[in-house]
């Protein structure tokens, strides 16, 4: 992939909080999707979703939800959470058969998005965290 040049979580109302969680490098979890923003012009939009299993993490060209699902933008690139890993090179692979963990790595750094929300794994939250949350081993 070329370079991440912007991140924006795609937020449904209520969900906010998260912005100054990831300014604080705080894990975090939402509900809605992220879009990931490449210097060669493509995106890719991150979510939780029903395939291969149900609340499984996948990546698309377009966004999951419908135009009338109320989504609010709201750009992360500059928190402190995305830092290693903007303006950088990075790789996306699943950690494991299941998809519930998708590693975004970076020469400098990297993040993972699970499908976890509250102590559940195979969840339709999408959390962002740098340490995968027990029991799961990525």
């Amino acid at each position: 992939m070329s370079k991440l040049t912007a991140i924006h979580y795609r937020l449904f109302e209520g969900d906010e909080l998260v912005v100054d969680a990831a300014e604080r490098d705080e894990t975090h979890d939402f509900g809605g999707e992220l879009a990931l923003t490449f210097q060669d012009g493509q995106k890719l939009f991150v979510s939780w979703v029903g395939e291969p299993v149900q609340y499984a993490i996948g990546t698309q060209g377009s966004s999951h939800f419908l135009p009338d699902a109320r989504l609010t933008d709201f750009d992360v690139s500059a928190s402190t959470t995305w830092a290693d890993l903007i303006g950088q090179e990075v790789a996306l692979h699943l950690a494991a058969p299941d998809n519930q963990v998708l590693r975004v790595s970076s020469a400098t750094g990297h993040l993972l998005l699970c499908s976890f929300e509250r102590g559940s794994w195979r969840a339709d939250e999408v959390n962002v965290c740098k340490q995968a949350p027990a029991p799961y081993d990525a």
